[in-house]
This record gives structure tokens, C-alpha cells and sequence, in this order.
């Protein structure tokens, strides 16, 4: 009640903020319409190809998921899953029940959109970063428009700044609360947890916290686990799991250059790659003397910076880090943000222009162009772990980029 009435008055007093809604929804809208399947050519997303793949082709419609069969999503979008199907069934208003599931789904997740924006608004000025920074690195952005609506991503960054606000004002168990949520939309989020526990204040505390959080875990999936375990566990073990291939990542380039193997062949020895550097930088940022709040954001550039799996849909979950990270250089981001929509942009174009090298058709060839645009963009947010919070460092990448652009002599 208390964050709800906040919200209103912020909404009443405040223009910038009002703003910023009004062209957040304006793009919600339009991202979420360039999905709808009614619109023709409609634009792929993992939200309507779920219905085709779950209930047209695999007949889980109502079905529990966990249980009558396996969902790649933990429970809290296997949640808006049901519910989408549960109004597409008994009320297909939108032309039918395909259509009108789509649409469901993104007026279920557009108030997350508008949690995300009032969280790092709040942190914006609590921290006293400038929240235009929020127009530039969110709202105006081709990730936004192609990706804003296209998986459940919504979730998962407003539980993460939802977290990451509760924990700098101090209410742990709000915190613990609110992560063990995000973890319940997506696993990444996970990530922060070293930074949370280490900046407690003591080790009951940290017991508190971790006791808490696997609590709200545990109540959440027990009722699944116990009606079937075994399909249950294939949220951990399955294709999204251990046997995941390398995809959309640089890490696929020492492990093929190593003959180690390709993308599948060698993925394990791609994770312990990938996760081996993730410690080492999560490691690195807990024994450095940056704040906490900064340990916090950075956790997220170790991990994505690194990641053996990094779907471009996954950028919105960095979208709210960028804007909280003050010195994110403009332009570096905007070559990220362009390499991002290159992937979803080309990734069909082999299925209508199958005489084209396999090089601008293959999706997973380590140096082919697709995943060549995913890596250089993962490794824009690995060097900034390494950029962040640094000045001198900044400084000289600074003057890196104007000799680039400065006049010759």
C-alpha cells in the first residue's frame, strides 16, 4: 500500500515521470503490436511461438506445467503462462485463442514495465543519477522496440531492481523476498547474491537472508517437486540446462580455436570456461573497495560478460544496470544495442535466402556473423566490468575514442 500510494503521488507531481510512462507505453504498445499474430508479417517471439510449440503442436493447454509436462521457465512465468492460456481459453476475444494468448501476455507483463521504470527512478534519484539516462540507454533503444515484448524478460528486471532497491534501503527480508522472486522468473538474478551477502552486517544476518529467500524458493516449487519430481527437475536439467549448446557468445571462440570441440560437442568444456571467469570476476568485485551498490551492478557484467548463453532477448535484463551505471560510455552502448538487433534481424535470413554463404546464414557458426554480433556485444559489457567505477581507466578510453574521431594532423 505504501509503495502504491508513492507511485501516485510521484505520478501527480512529478512531469519527467509522467513522461517517461507515457513513452514507455507508447513503445510497449508498438513492440508488443510488431508480435501480435493478427499483425501481418507478424515478428517472431518466444511468447507466441510457446503457444504454438505447447498447445498447437504438444496440447498442454491448462496443463500444469512442472507437472503434466516440462517448462523451460521457472514458475513464476510458467505462472503468467497459465494465465495467459486460462483467459485465451474461456475468453478468445482477440480474434482467437492464439491471438488473444498473445495479447494477454503483454498486458500481463506491461505493469512489471512500469515497476522497472519507477524502481531505477527511484535508485536515479536516490543516487542522484541523471534520469534522462533512462530516455537514452532504455526507452530509446532498438533492443526495446524488437525485444521489449518477446520473451517474459519484463519480470525478471522489475524483481531485480525491486531487490536491489529493498537491499539499499536497508530492508533485508523485503530483499531476500524479492530476489528469491526473480530467481522464480529467471535464474540469472542469482548473480547479485554474493554482493548481498557479503556487505550484511554479520553472519546471522546472512543466515537470515539466505534463509529467507530459500524459504519463499522452496515453498513456491515444493508443491511442484512433490506432485512430479521427474519432470519437475528438467527445469534444471534440461535443454536450458547442462547440455545447452554455446550460443550468442564469445566463449564458443577459445573452445573451437582450442579444439576443444564445436558449440555442442564442446559445451561443457565452454561453461567451465564461462562459469571458471564468472567466479573469478564475482570474486574480484567482493575483494575490491567498491560500494556495494556497485558491487551489485557490476555482478551483472561479470556474469553477462562471460555467460556461455546469452540470447539477445537478455539485453533487457541489463537495460536498468546500464542506465544506474553512471560513466557507461553512450557510444559503446550503442554499438552493443545495434549488435543486438542484428541477431534476431539476420537469424531467419538463411530460411529465405538458403544460397547465401553459410556464414550470414548459420545462426551458431563461432565466426559467422550472427554470432560474431552477439560476442562483440558481450564483450562491450565485459569490458565495462572492467571500465566501471575506474576513473583513470575511463579516462583513457575516453581519449582512445576522440583520437578516433578527431581530425588528422
Amino acid at each position: 500500500m505504501e509503495a502504491s500510494k508513492r507511485f501516485s503521488v510521484l505520478l501527480r507531481v512529478d512531469y519527467d515521470f509522467k513522461i517517461l510512462l507515457l513513452i514507455a507505453t507508447t513503445l510497449w504498445i508498438y513492440s508488443s503490436f510488431l508480435k501480435f499474430p493478427f499483425i501481418q508479417p507478424s515478428n517472431y517471439s518466444d511468447v507466441s511461438y510457446l503457444w504454438i510449440r505447447d498447445v498447437y503442436q504438444g496440447h498442454h493447454n491448462l496443463q500444469i506445467p512442472y507437472v503434466d509436462y516440462v517448462l523451460e521457465y521457472p514458475p513464476l512465468i510458467g505462472g503468467l503462462i497459465w494465465i495467459g492460456q486460462l483467459v485465451s481459453t474461456y475468453a478468445p476475444i482477440v480474434i482467437d485463442q492464439y491471438n488473444t494468448y498473445v495479447v494477454a501476455e503483454s498486458v500481463l507483463l506491461y505493469p512489471f514495465l512500469i515497476g522497472t521504470i519507477y524502481n531505477v527512478y527511484v535508485l536515479c534519484a536516490k543516487y542522484r543519477i541523471d534520469k534522462k539516462r533512462i530516455y537514452l540507454f532504455m526507452l530509446t533503444t532498438l533492443t526495446f522496440v524488437i525485444y521489449g515484448f518477446y520473451n517474459w524478460e519484463m519480470l525478471v528486471v522489475y524483481l531485480a531492481t525491486l531487490a536491489i532497491r529493498f537491499y539499499l534501503d536497508k530492508r533485508f527480508d523485503a530483499s531476500a523476498i524479492a530476489l528469491s522472486a526473480a530467481v522464480l522468473a529467471k535464474f540469472i538474478p542469482a548473480i547479485m547474491t554474493p554482493a548481498m551477502l557479503a556487505a550484511l552486517p554479520n553472519n546471522r544476518a546472512r543466515l537470515r537472508f539466505i534463509a529467507i529467500a530459500a524459504l519463499v524458493w522452496g515453498a513456491v516449487n515444493a508443491p511442484f517437486a512433490l506432485m512430479n519430481f521427474n519432470v519437475w527437475v528438467q527445469l534444471f536439467i534440461g535443454g536450458g540446462g547442462p547440455d545447452h549448446q554455446l550460443q550468442n557468445t564469445w566463449i564458443s571462440w577459445p573452445i573451437v580455436l582450442a579444439g576443444l570441440g564445436d558449440i555442442i560437442s564442446g559445451h561443457r568444456q565452454g561453461m567451465a570456461l564461462s562459469f571458471g571467469i564468472i567466479g573469478y570476476l564475482i570474486i574480484r568485485s567482493l575483494a575490491s573497495k567498491k560500494t556495494t551498490f556497485q558491487k551489485l551492478l557490476v555482478s551483472w557484467y561479470a556474469w553477462y560478460g562471460a555467460i556461455y548463453l546469452f540470447d539477445p532477448q537478455m539485453f533487457i535484463e541489463l537495460m536498468p544496470i546500464v542506465i544506474l551505471t553512471t560513466d557507461f560510455n553512450f557510444t559503446l552502448y550503442r554499438i552493443a544495442d545495434l549488435l543486438n538487433a542484428f541477431i534476431i534481424l539476420f537469424y531467419f535470413i538463411g530460411g529465405s535466402y538458403p544460397d547465401l554463404p553459410r556464414y550470414l546464414t548459420d545462426q551458431l557458426t563461432p565466426f559467422g556473423l550472427i554470432n560474431m554480433s552477439a560476442a562483440l556485444r558481450q564483450l562491450i559489457f565485459l569490458g565495462e566490468y572492467f571500465l566501471c567505477f575506474n576513473p583513470a581507466r575511463r579516462a583513457r578510453m575516453s581519449q582512445f575514442f576522440r583520437s578516433l574521431t578527431s581530425p588528422m594532423r
